[in-house]
């Protein structure tokens, strides 16, 4: 007679590790082009609201696209084995193109209600990464999604501040977030070449 037990919380989230481990190198450019979006931003706060919004867009999309092409390859290959831990990864990668969607289909929006779409799109993605940090331990991704919500919360509350405001919150936001997207891709990079638990 043969018992099945269901895995343990730390088998749970070594699974998770094990099927974003195997994209490490995605996760690290996603930083990489946080950080650089974020020094863009900084250096060109005077850029008209067109370019403002393109660039904000293109950034959107390039993490939605980096995020969706780790939900679909960034697993390890097991035979007859489903895929684990990458839901969060596809609402997190379809948020973002919806996201760059709304601002290119909304040119003439005003500075509040671009404030207000990148509050709820900060505060949604967030909290999605901060589930998925949970599922996987990471607490570096878990103040990545942390820092998302509080930036979402703090610019739904004071959006009168203006678009270039907006703007250097997202910068520092990007820079910040970039960074500790870096740090968690190397902690990948060691699971990937050593993926054995504890």
């Amino acid at each position: 007679m043969s018992a099945t037990t269901s895995p343990t919380p730390a088998e749970g989230r070594f699974r998770v590790i094990r099927a974003l481990a195997g994209g490490w190198w995605l996760l690290l450019l996603r930083g990489i082009v946080s950080i650089l979006f974020g020094i863009f931003a900084f250096l060109s706060p005077g850029l008209g609201l067109a370019v403002i919004l393109g660039t904000l867009a293109a950034w959107l999309a390039l993490d939605g696209i980096f995020t969706l092409w780790q939900a679909i390859t960034g697993r390890p290959a097991m035979l007859g084995t489903p895929r684990g831990g990458t839901g969060w990864l596809w609402l997190d990668g379809l948020l973002s193109l919806a996201g760059a969607v709304v601002l290119l289909m909304m040119p003439i929006a005003s500075a509040i209600v671009l404030v207000l779409l990148v509050a709820a799109w900060s505060i949604a993605t967030g909290i999605f990464r901060i589930v998925l940090a949970w599922r996987s331990g990471s607490w570096m991704l878990g103040l990545w999604g942390a820092l998302g919500v509080l930036v979402g919360l703090w610019l739904a509350a004071s959006p009168g501040p203006g678009l270039l405001a907006l703007i250097w919150v997202v910068a520092i936001q990007a820079v910040i977030g970039g960074a500790l997207l870096i740090g968690f891709a190397l902690r990948l990079r060691r699971v990937h070449h050593d993926p054995t638990p504890g």
